[in-house]
């Protein structure tokens, strides 16, 4: 299990600019001692205190305190959604017949999926993206090795690496190299910034995730050590009494992150039952 904590150099902070936080050009990244590499998929790992989970909080905790491989975190997500979909009358044995037959259904016809079947769906339709059009666009990763084994913590990407792993383990028929194209950066350049944009540039945030999202940043620029292991609320609780006034040189980083929406920034007193 992983109990280190993991120190921001929030003097990078001061640097953080609309570039930075925009689509990013692989030569401007690789000038900046950045690169693009293939990294065996054994060799990266999600970033725990990551907003927007993919996992569901039971599966989560058990992964991230390493009593479950990545294979049998899939496992246990789709056993979850394989009970769910007995429950509602659609048994499923393989995970592509979760895609159904998308182009005889309406809109309206379409079966109402429970949460976790509808997350073992989108992670399918990812990975049947990947397996038809490749990895076009790597994930971010930090070099966070320590010693002589290699490891990368994803920054960015968290869905792609889920997607990946299930499509080399649960879809029948593919044959992988067993790597995955990343974009390594140095630990003394990671960003929660960079990490915020990407999650707000996806789909929608649940409030949740948004609250942690918040919580996130601002414990950043507060200067709080952030570990590197699995998390509960009180973490991100500790930002309830923080706020911006005394760090304003931050406000706009903080803005742009979260979409640029002064409305995106509410204070955190608001979103205490989130963590109750």
């Amino acid at each position: 299990m992983v109990t280190g904590k993991r120190k921001v150099n929030t003097s990078l902070l001061d640097t953080v600019t609309a570039e930075m936080l925009g689509s990013e050009a692989l030569g401007q990244l690789e000038q900046q001692g950045m690169r693009v590499e293939r990294i065996l998929l054994e060799l990266v790992r999600p970033d725990p205190v990551q907003p927007r989970r993919v996992l569901p909080e039971r599966v989560y905790q058990a992964f991230h305190s390493q009593r479950l491989t990545p294979s049998q975190a899939l496992r246990d997500l789709i056993h979850t959604a394989q009970y769910a979909a007995r429950q509602n009358g659609r048994p499923f044995a393989s995970v592509l017949d979760l895609l159904g037959n998308s182009e005889d259904e309406s809109e309206d016809e379409a079966p109402r999926l429970s949460p976790e079947e509808q997350l073992v769906r989108d992670l399918v339709n990812l990975a049947i993206t990947i397996r038809d059009d490749g990895q076009v666009n790597p994930l971010t990763v930090v070099d966070v090795t320590q010693g002589v084994v290699r490891q990368y913590r994803i920054e960015t990407g968290e869905r792609r690496y889920w997607a990946t792993w299930l499509l080399r383990d649960f879809i029948p028929g593919y044959e992988s190299d067993g790597m995955i194209p990343c974009l390594v950066i140095p630990a003394e350049k990671s960003s929660p910034f960079r990490q915020a944009k990407e999650n707000t540039a996806r789909s929608g945030l649940s409030a949740i995730a948004m609250a942690r999202q918040i919580a996130l940043l601002l414990l950043t620029v507060h200067c709080y050590e952030i570990p590197d292991a699995p998390v509960i609320n009180d973490f991100y609780r500790q930002a309830l009494e923080l706020n911006l006034r005394d760090r304003r040189e931050y406000t706009a980083a903080i803005l742009a992150a979260l979409g640029d929406s002064p409305s995106s920034v509410k204070p955190l007193q608001s979103t205490s039952e989130t963590f109750r």
